[in-house]
């Protein structure tokens, strides 16, 4: 029974550490895995739970495995339509390992969680606590076979010591796999997003452009930095410059949407992307984030009135031909290059 439920946590653990890591790397960024996305959640966690059931602890006919945890970890991060087609494929793939006096628990089990993984999802949704959240999903969809079990088999003595083996294997589980998660995330976060304005970064800023150019799709570009910040870091200290990033970026950051991206891309330098958006409804947006930059008072945070205010200069373009990568880079370049020239605090655009 123990080297089963080791086999069990091991494709957990591995299963778990590949998809973060695939999805994390490359997933993410490639255009058939978003437009297939809930297929290939769906195709993945079958194949976990076949593995699972394949090293399943069997006593008397009946299989015993870990296929619950796995489905309620794909309610909470995969959502209730993947963890139902998952939870009917596994139906099926159950029916391949005979007919015997079990398989009528395992099908109603099966239809059962069909029905349940919905509502449930629902349930937890409103729950605050995303490990609270998986409890609840493990403890309902282990307590459902717990319940069939008892009812038909009357299997009671068995049922204490197997599935009080379950709850609290799955519970420490989770536990170790909420963390483990977290620290993936928490990770993922700080290699690709600024430390202090916590926008995404260079990298991120570099992956983002690469994608719309592979996608061949119409997108704007504007290049944006900071008027005089040199001043800011030699004329006071570095702490005011920082402060000074940090406030900037906050204004980024609420313009921040679906199709709106903002990026650091250097010391007093960002960047914005528009998908599927007029570029004239882009030049009334860069003027708007122009104009809240310059209502940013530096002052009353400094309790000085040194500082007058603080602006940007912005430079624009619209990419719809994708035969010069670097081109329309230099054309943003260009663009704040002459606003800049023009008397900063202005937005100019490159057609």
């Amino acid at each position: 029974m123990f080297i089963s439920i080791l086999a069990n946590m091991s494709i957990l653990l591995v299963s778990l550490y590949g998809y973060l890591s695939y999805y994390a790397n490359y997933g993410k960024f490639h255009s058939f895995f978003k437009a297939n996305e809930t297929v290939i959640n769906s195709v993945f966690v079958t194949i976990v739970g076949t593995l699972l059931l394949y090293f399943a602890i069997v006593i008397d006919g009946a299989r015993y495995d870990l296929r619950f945890l796995l489905l309620a970890f794909t309610v909470k991060y995969f959502g209730s339509k993947v963890g139902v087609i998952s939870a009917t494929s596994l139906m099926f793939v159950r029916l391949l390992w005979g007919g015997d006096h079990h398989i009528f628990i395992a099908i109603t089990y099966s239809l059962m969680l069909v029905i349940m993984l919905p509502l449930l999802k629902i349930y937890v949704g409103k729950i605050k606590s995303d490990v609270m959240q998986l409890l609840i999903l493990n403890y309902c969809c282990l307590a459902i076979g717990n319940f069939l079990n008892v009812i038909i088999f009357h299997n009671l003595l068995i049922d204490i010591q197997i599935y009080g083996f379950l709850y609290v294997i799955s519970t420490i589980m989770i536990f170790i796999f909420y963390f483990m998660i977290n620290d993936i995330r928490r990770m993922q976060k700080q290699s690709s997003h600024d430390y202090l304005t916590k926008m995404k970064n260079w990298s991120e800023f570099q992956n983002k452009i690469d994608m719309l150019v592979k996608k061949e799709k119409a997108f704007s570009l504007a290049i944006l930095d900071i008027d005089y910040f040199k001043m800011f870091n030699d004329s006071f200290n570095h702490l005011v410059g920082d402060l000074v990033l940090l406030e900037v970026g906050k204004v980024f950051l609420s313009f921040e949407t679906h199709q709106i991206n903002c990026y650091r891309i250097g010391g007093e330098e960002f960047a914005f992307t528009f998908e599927q958006t007029e570029f004239r409804d882009v030049e009334k947006e860069l003027e708007k984030i122009r104009q809240t930059v310059q209502k940013i008072n530096i002052n009353t945070l400094l309790s000085n009135e040194e500082i007058k205010e603080v602006t940007v200069s912005i430079g624009a373009t619209h990419v719809s031909t994708f035969s010069n990568v670097d081109n329309f880079m230099l054309r943003a370049d260009e663009a704040l290059y002459k606003a800049k020239e023009s008397g900063r605090n202005r937005v100019v655009v490159s057609v």
